[in-house]
């Protein structure tokens, strides 16, 4: 996955999305590691967190009416361009003394731009093609499980990166539906 950063922009009535070339770091030691220090490193409980938490823990100038944190799902495609963006994070941080064991999350996620039946799409195609995105008002909502593991990375790359929810994650989860 990458993650970029996107400005947001009004132009003739339309909601435009513009590529700066930004990058944003969600896992490892990134955006969700750093709020869950400030936060006060919550263990074996629900925590959440808003587009606009995460976009003002990477600049404090961002907001959600000036940026967006965007998702391409799938970036080495050559036959499709896939971009979601981020709503809410909802996580369940289990651990003792503390350190964190794992960290399963729940990810709000609207659909941004998804197009298919491209032949052999060039890295110069697509940028072109993502460098600006007309989003319309009505966008479906997608909800991703994944997980971080106790040293804030990513499940294992190359393996499904499925979040096992058991019942206090569970019931934390729940209330987001």
């Amino acid at each position: 996955m990458a993650f970029l950063i996107y400005q947001k922009e009004q132009r003739d009535n339309k909601t435009l999305y513009i590529n700066r070339q930004q990058n944003y770091k969600l896992g490892g030691y990134g955006l969700i590691y750093s709020l869950w220090k400030k936060r006060g490193m919550p263990l074996n409980q629900g925590w959440s967190v808003n587009v606009n938490d995460l976009l003002q823990e990477y600049n404090e100038n961002y907001n959600d009416k000036n940026h967006s944190l965007l998702i391409d799902f799938h970036p080495s495609s050559k036959n499709r361009i896939g971009i979601i963006e981020i709503e809410h994070i909802h996580l369940y941080t289990f651990g003792e003394n503390m350190t964190a064991y794992w960290t399963p999350m729940m990810l709000e996620l609207r659909d941004v731009f998804y197009k298919e039946n491209y032949e052999n799409l060039s890295n110069g195609e697509k940028k072109r093609i993502i460098s600006e995105i007309e989003v319309y008002a009505e966008r479906q909502k997608i909800i991703e499980f994944l997980y971080l593991q106790g040293n804030w990375n990513w499940g294992r790359n190359g393996s499904t990166n499925a979040a096992f929810i058991h019942d206090e994650p569970r019931k934390y989860f729940k209330k987001f539906f």
